[in-house]
């Protein structure tokens, strides 16, 4: 299952349901190259991916803004609940 988070001009913040990942963490889609980046939803800290530095600080700066809400709804997804009514809660886009 894929949720889309935010989104600004050619980058997308989505979130999936991914049995066996430990790590609360979310990808980063740049223009037409999907997964182009992941970071920890925790640290806001790039885990891997080659989306340009220069949107390190973008995406680190929404995640700490909703890093409660962002991490409720990762939590939620990989226990197979109802994600849709914490969406509401996000600040806007990146």
């Amino acid at each position: 299952m894929e949720i889309l988070l935010a989104k600004r001009k050619n980058m997308k913040i989505k979130i999936y349901q991914e049995k066996g990942h430990h790590l609360p963490h979310i990808h980063i889609d740049y223009g037409r190259q999907q997964h182009a980046a992941s970071y920890a939803i925790e640290t806001g800290e790039r885990i891997e991916g080659n989306l340009p530095r220069k949107y390190d600080n973008d995406v680190s700066n929404w995640l700490e803004q909703n890093r409660d809400k962002v991490l409720e709804i990762w939590q939620s997804l990989q226990a197979g609940m109802p994600h849709e009514p914490l969406l509401a809660g996000l600040a806007g886009d990146v």
